[in-house]
């Protein structure tokens, strides 16, 4: 698929990007670096690197799970190639049920009114500034985190079970949104509930896009050789053209959100 090969070579560029930068204020490129051994003044330790990380996302309109590979530019600054999946969703996106059941199988939560699923790729570059730190057995740092990238957004139709009125004796059908479809999936009352998420990926399309996102990261393992960190932040994404959450809103090609995350990685 097309969207597929455009987040290959984008992660490809970016991977190499990174690792063709080098540090001039790193003595040796393979070890961690002593700081300060004979400053009474500044906080001492081991400074890695590399570092490689994962965690996961909530925002106000979804949730994500990422990566990011950093390299040090010199003792206060870093390179970040960042990836990311992403899930988003409407703000007026709420699940219901229906209260009422056939024979002995109860109905399913869904989302009223919603015509199609999104989510994305992402891979950016970008850097990470420290700006405070407190020294202390693992050491505490304060960084400013920002990049910026591309989104690979992939739309794939959301599709609702409703009652059948079938020969074949089938009690639900799974339907999605369509012009002639529409008075059947906005009836409230023939909603049996939500089809599988995996149903319709045949379908998805691809609407290429820009992303940025900048925010205050918190390491309370900064001489350690593992990452641990938390981060909260501002992020934004455009799109192309409007993106078809919902059938009765007015969708946008545009998304911002605030964000927390928590990661764990390594570092050398």
């Amino acid at each position: 698929m097309k969207f597929v090969f455009f987040c290959m070579a984008w992660m490809a560029v970016v991977y190499s990007a990174v690792a063709q930068d080098t540090s001039t204020a790193k003595q040796n490129t393979s070890k961690p670096v002593i700081l300060n051994k004979s400053s009474a003044s500044k906080p001492k330790g081991l400074s890695y690197e590399h570092e490689f990380s994962m965690g996961a996302k909530v925002t106000t309109t979804g949730w994500g799970i990422f990566g990011d590979y950093t390299k040090d530019i010199d003792l206060d600054k870093k390179r970040v190639a960042y990836f990311e999946l992403e899930f988003l969703k409407d703000p007026k996106e709420t699940k219901r049920v229906n209260e009422f059941t056939v024979g002995y199988t109860p109905p399913k939560p869904f989302v009223y009114g919603k015509q199609n699923t999104f989510f994305n790729l992402k891979a950016a570059i970008g850097e990470k500034r420290m700006i405070g730190e407190k020294a202390e057995k693992s050491g505490f740092q304060v960084a400013a985190n920002y990049a910026g990238g591309f989104s690979a957004g992939l739309v794939k139709p959301y599709y609702l079970a409703v009652y059948s009125t079938s020969e074949d004796g089938t009690p639900t059908e799974n339907v999605k949104y369509t012009p002639e479809t529409e008075s059947l999936f906005l009836d409230y009352t023939s909603i049996y509930g939500a089809s599988g998420f995996s149903i319709g990926f045949n379908e998805i399309s691809f609407v290429p896009g820009l992303f940025g996102k900048a925010g205050l990261n918190f390491d309370w393992a900064t001489y350690d050789d593992f990452v641990k960190s938390a981060e909260a932040g501002i992020g934004a994404e455009l799109y192309l053209k409007d993106i078809p959450i919902m059938i009765l809103e007015d969708n946008k090609p545009y998304f911002v959100y605030l964000y927390l995350s928590l990661q764990f990685g390594k570092k050398w």
